[in-house]
Formats: C-alpha cells, sequence, structure tokens
C-alpha cells in the first residue's frame, strides 16, 4: 500500500463514521519501529503547527492488508475525535468507545512483525532481540553489568 492508497482508506471512513474529509497527509515511515501508526500533534507554543497520520513502512510490509487498514483507522478515530474537541486519547472512556462501536482494535492488540536485532551479553550470555540497532552502545546488562555484543538481524514473527 502507498500513501495514497492510506488516503483514500482513510477519507472514505471518516466521511462514512463521522461525516468529516481527511484534511491532513498520511506519511509512511521507515524510521518508525516502535509504533505501528500514529496520530501526530505538533504545537509551537499554544499553536498547532502541523498534524498526520504516520504509518510504519515495516508493519505496512509484513501485515495483512486488513490489519494495515485497521490500525488505519484505529489512527483515524485520533483525528476524528481530536477534530471534533471530544476526548481522543488511547485511555479516553469514549474513544474506547468509539472503538469497540466501530469494530476496531485498541492499542497494542498487534504484535510486531519485521526485522529485529540479536544482542548477547558478553559476560553471562543473555541474549534477547531489540528494533533498535546500536543498542549495544549505549546500554548494559541488568543481570552482570556487562556489555552487550551484536550478533545480527533476526525476522520477528
Amino acid at each position: 500500500m502507498n500513501n495514497e492508497e492510506l488516503h483514500n482508506h482513510a477519507d472514505k471512513f471518516l466521511r462514512e463514521n463521522f461525516g468529516l474529509r481527511l484534511e491532513i497527509p498520511v506519511r509512511i515511515s521507515k524510521r518508525m519501529k516502535s509504533k505501528l501508526g500514529a496520530f501526530q500533534i505538533k504545537i509551537q507554543g499554544r499553536k498547532v503547527v502541523s498534524q498526520e497520520i504516520v504509518m510504519s513502512h515495516t508493519f505496512i510490509v509484513n501485515n495483512t492488508e486488513e490489519t494495515v487498514l485497521d490500525v488505519l483507522r484505529h489512527e483515524c478515530v485520533h483525528y476524528a475525535l481530536y477534530t471534533l474537541n471530544k476526548p481522543y486519547r488511547d485511555s479516553d472512556r469514549e474513544f474506547i468507545e468509539t472503538l469497540e462501536r466501530l469494530g476496531i482494535s485498541k492499542t497494542r492488540t498487534y504484535k510486531y512483525k519485521g526485522q529485529s536485532y540479536l544482542y548477547e551479553c558478553k559476560k553471562c550470555s543473555y541474549q534477547f532481540t531489540k528494533r533498535v540497532k546500536g543498542y549495544n552502545k549505549r546500554y548494559i546488562c541488568r543481570h552482570c553489568r556487562g556489555k552487550f555484543l551484536y550478533k545480527g538481524a533476526v525476522e520477528t514473527r
């Protein structure tokens, strides 16, 4: 799926369910690894400078179209409630009820699928994966305070 297809799906969803048009961009980010999608608002001082819906490229490539559209709809609900001056955060009751009414998944429903990086402690051989490269340069082992060794990239399913 590309930006235009995502934008068209989001616009159609918003018109059918909220009577709104999607007036912000939908962007695909190759850098987004910790989130699957996000409705982002940038504020300077007390003024909203920009808004956008951002979707993870890795998430789009490694999941079905229906899963991707479910996350996109979730972000559209954030946008719609924000635009209508209603509570729009994940923990707000109105947001949760809107998701349930529309049959959309909540946050953290889907697991990450894609490339991760394997690390191992040099002292105690503790192994784990992270979605961030360079973890070994910034952190030490919580078990023995040893340094980590980068072992390579692995696919997370």
